[in-house]
Formats: C-alpha cells, structure tokens, sequence
C-alpha cells in the first residue's frame, strides 16, 4: 500500500512538473510569435516603399523544407519509442531528428550563399545585383514591375526606352535581402537552441543509471520542434507567395 502511495505521488509531481515546463515553453513561444509578427509587419511596411527587390526564392530553401517536414516525422516516432521498454528505436530516431536538424541548417547556409552569388548581399543595394533579370530578381519602382534591357531598367509604358532608370534606382539599397538574411537567421537561430536541447537529452540518457531519454523532455522537444518547423513552413510561404 505505501509503495503505491509513493507511486502515485511520484507521478503526480512529475505531472505538476511537466505542466509548469509546458507553461514556461509557451510562454517562450508566444515571444518568439511576437518577435516574428514584428519583424514581418516592419517587412511588409517596408515592402510598400519606393523601390522593392523581387528575390526569387533560392532552391536549397525548398530542399530545407522538406528536411524540416521529415524531421517532425521522426520526432514523433522517437516520442512514441520513448514510451516502450525499449528506447533503442527513441535513440536512434531522435538522432536522425538530429541529423536532419543539421541538414536543415546547411541548406539554409547553402541558399545564402546561392543569395550573395548574385548579388543579394546583407546590407547590399540595388547596384550589386547580379542575377539574371525575370529569373533571380525583378524590381518594382513606384509601383511599376520594371523592364530591363541592354544593361538598363525602364518603365513598361516606356516601349521606346526614352527614359533610362539605373541613375535612379542603383542609388536604393536592397530591403529585401536584408529581411531575407534576417528571418531565415533568426528562426535558424531558434532551431538551433532545440539541436541542443536534443543533445541534452541523448547526454542525458546515456550518463544516467537507466540509459533512457526523458519521455516528458521529449515531449517538451517535440512540442518546441513541431512549432519551428509550422513556423519555417509559414515564413517559407509568406516569402515564396507575399515576397
């Protein structure tokens, strides 16, 4: 009987315990919400401006997507292992959750550098660009999508090219690759806090007498990876669609 009672009373502390984490994990993901809903409200003030850089998306930004999508795939099964008697399967999940994490993070190097290649640079200007025109980039100047030809940009009710705009418009800086670098840094900042959380918990597992991961730092993880990757998934679009 007493064993029982000490039972029960573990696990209603691992209960309250658990819920008192929940509440400090929401509470940071309402600020991370806000941190974004910020910067994508300065973003799109921004986009109303005079001069607007058209960037297409770069490919390894979609190849990343699908990393992050399979990810929260994984993460499920390594939760659900960590429940059984066995947590080989939970290790072993996690880890690949941990490798695809990491590959997440390359594609995103691999699409800045794809950016600054053609001349999307952090703080860069229109006078840097150096993409194919209609298919890296397009430009939108007080309002108007403008036309380039034989190295100049024009109005497209300009058919005669009489009045030539690079004069005027290389001296804008380039605001949308600044809130590109921005947005895609600052989530892969975030991820990479849940990378290390997830290290925490393998290190966790191994050095303890049981050589288990923590079913409830799981699903702590898990909660905070599945937020990322809705909130990369979110950015993607609103940069593949709005941008």
């Amino acid at each position: 009987m007493e064993k029982v009672l000490v039972n029960n009373q573990i696990t209603v502390e691992s209960a309250a315990k658990e819920r008192t984490a929940k509440m400090v994990l929401y509470f940071g993901i309402f600020s991370i919400v806000m941190l974004f809903a910020g910067l994508l409200s300065a973003y799109i003030v921004t986009s109303y401006s005079e001069l607007w850089v058209n960037i297409t998306i770069p490919m390894a930004f979609y190849y990343s997507t699908v990393v992050i999508l399979i990810s929260s795939v994984t993460l499920r099964l390594a939760i659900n292992a960590s429940k059984k008697p066995s947590q080989k399967n939970a290790v072993l999940f996690l880890v690949v959750t941990l490798l695809l994490g990491i590959a997440f993070g390359v594609f995103q190097f691999n699409g800045w550098t794809h950016l600054t290649q053609i001349g999307n640079y952090f703080t860069g200007s229109v006078d840097s660009l150096d993409g194919v025109y209609g298919e890296d980039y397009t430009i939108t100047y007080q309002g108007k999508e403008l036309v380039y030809e034989d190295g100049d940009f024009y109005f497209p009710n300009d058919e005669l090219h009489e009045k030539p705009l690079i004069n005027e418009v290389s001296i804008f800086g380039n605001s949308a690759s600044s809130y590109l670098y921005v947005l895609s840094f600052v989530h892969l900042l975030h991820l990479l806090g849940g990378l290390i959380f997830f290290v925490a918990i393998l290190t966790n597992g191994f050095l303890s007498s049981s050589k288990a991961v923590s079913p409830m730092r799981m699903r702590l993880g898990g909660i905070y990876w599945n937020f990322l990757g809705g909130l990369w998934i979110f950015l993607f679009l609103f940069l593949l669609f709005i941008h």
